[in-house]
């Protein structure tokens, strides 16, 4: 029995972000009365990271796409990536998009290897039909009773995020085939199984010098810096039901983080070391047009990391799932220890002086009907990327009135809230070029190796000549 779940998009859009290289120092910006708060964010812990699972439908997994065209196979390969627009669908690059015409589609993903699988999803944008899910132990023709169907046909319109759950299968080959209604643009492809990101393990670089790197050049994919299972993290965001904040980094559209209308939305990521990047991508939808600003950093201001910058505040969610805050360390009144008891976060209070100071590397204006927008910049070498924005309307200040306890009813009573969601994300990426080669993948699993290919593998598919 296969669940099928389709995540609304709106009019959702992929950004990527073109970069100036941008030096921050690590200097207090001049003080300003107008400021935004930023919870820290803390270290998630290992049985967050454990819910987590690994997307396998992906180069850097080993998975390859095979076409099926004239009733032929076409593999691509790793480094063919460049030459067919389809490879986006095992891209890291979920701002890449494709468009898919009128009619049937079959396309096979070979996992590389027997994996389990149970959930498939699609990162749609624009196109119409249904697509239904078949399984193969071995590359059989595209009619062959070998393909065991998965599902049936999962229908999904126009801005909607088609996901599907069906019974556990250990497979190497799963065919998706397209019935397309009315043509549009799709995007990269997901699948998942038991695999958590902490059973995977991938490490950069063969270690090799740097004259023999030269001389055996592999190829160059894509490779999202800014997932979960690389180490990177947020480190502060403005607001929005933290409890999500990974949702923000789990290879996943169709889960989502939510901000408030009425304030700014900011987001730092950090990378943990200087890493090389090209492109920054953000898949949201909001229901406001604001102001877009991107910032590349080597470094943040001191005070960001001051303990004795940061204020405590007492928090609860509400009946909406977005965090209620109040501040504490500024209230001298007697009700101050009752709500430092409450306190399970801390913000720090950045200037809005600090952004004008920085030179923005990207900045657009977007309105609700805006569609995804895609640049790429020349190498930067950077930590910290910093996504900010800024919904028309919203105050020059931030204000968050004190909360007040009340013994007797409830712990505390807050005065002002955020409001309603205003902007829906669902994913942070800072995507960078990586030698196929140097990808050195590892997986363990509670219940050992998760298959292996069958005796005698199959041979490669024919190639369609050019």
């Amino acid at each position: 029995m296969s669940t099928l779940t389709l995540l609304p998009r709106g009019s959702l859009r992929a950004l990527a972000i073109t970069c100036a290289a941008i030096y921050s120092q690590g200097v207090l910006p001049a003080q300003s009365s107008a400021t935004v708060d930023l919870y820290r964010i803390p270290e998630p812990t290992t049985e967050e990271l454990e819910r987590i699972p690994k997307n396998l439908a992906r180069w850097h997994m080993g998975a390859t796409l095979i076409l099926v065209k004239d009733d032929q196979f076409q593999r691509i390969q790793v480094p063919d990536v460049g030459y067919f627009e389809e490879s986006i669908f095992l891209s890291d690059n979920s701002a890449l998009t494709y468009t898919i015409e009128n009619g049937r589609h079959d396309y096979i993903i070979d996992l590389g290897q027997f994996m389990r699988v149970s959930r498939f999803f699609l990162n749609n944008q624009s196109a119409s039909g249904d697509f239904q899910l078949f399984k193969s132990d071995t590359l059989e023709d595209v009619e062959s009773d070998a393909w065991i169907a998965l599902t049936k046909e999962i229908d999904f319109k126009s801005g909607e995020l088609p996901s599907v759950t069906f019974p556990e299968v250990e497979t190497r080959f799963i065919m998706v085939r397209f019935d397309i209604s009315k043509s549009g643009t799709i995007g990269n492809f997901g699948a998942t199984g038991p695999l958590k990101i902490t059973q995977a393990e991938f490490t950069l670089g063969k270690g090799e010098s740097e004259e023999e790197l030269i001389q055996a050049q592999s190829p160059i994919i894509d490779y999202d810096f800014a997932s979960a299972y690389t180490g990177t993290r947020i480190a502060y965001v403005s607001g929005g039901p933290i409890d999500k904040i990974l949702n923000l980094l789990d290879e996943d559209p169709t889960t989502t983080y939510e901000f408030p209308s009425n304030e700014e939305c900011i987001i730092i990521v950090d990378m943990k070391k200087e890493t090389q990047v090209r492109t920054f991508a953000a898949q949201y939808s909001t229901q406001t047009s604001g102001l877009v600003q991107v910032y590349f950093l080597d470094q943040l201001p001191s005070y960001f990391e001051d303990s004795q910058g940061a204020t405590g505040v007492a928090t609860y969610e509400d009946d909406q799932g977005m965090l209620q805050r109040a501040e504490l360390a500024a209230t001298g009144g007697a009700y101050t220890p009752y709500l430092a008891a409450q306190s399970s976060h801390e913000v720090v209070s950045v200037p809005l002086d600090y952004f004008k100071e920085i030179e923005d590397s990207y900045s657009v204006r977007v309105s609700a009907n805006e569609d995804r927008a895609l640049q790429i910049f020349d190498d930067l070498e950077r930590r910290y990327a910093i996504f900010r924005f800024v919904p028309e309307g919203a105050g020059t200040e931030s204000v968050i009135q004190t909360a007040l306890y009340r013994p007797g009813q409830q712990d505390f009573q807050v005065q002002s809230a955020q409001g309603r969601p205003g902007i829906t994300f669902g994913q942070v990426e800072v995507v960078g070029n990586v030698e196929f080669d140097d990808i050195i993948f590892t997986m363990e699993t509670e219940d050992g190796d998760p298959g292996g290919p069958p005796e005698d593998p199959p041979d490669d598919p024919p190639v369609i000549s050019e």
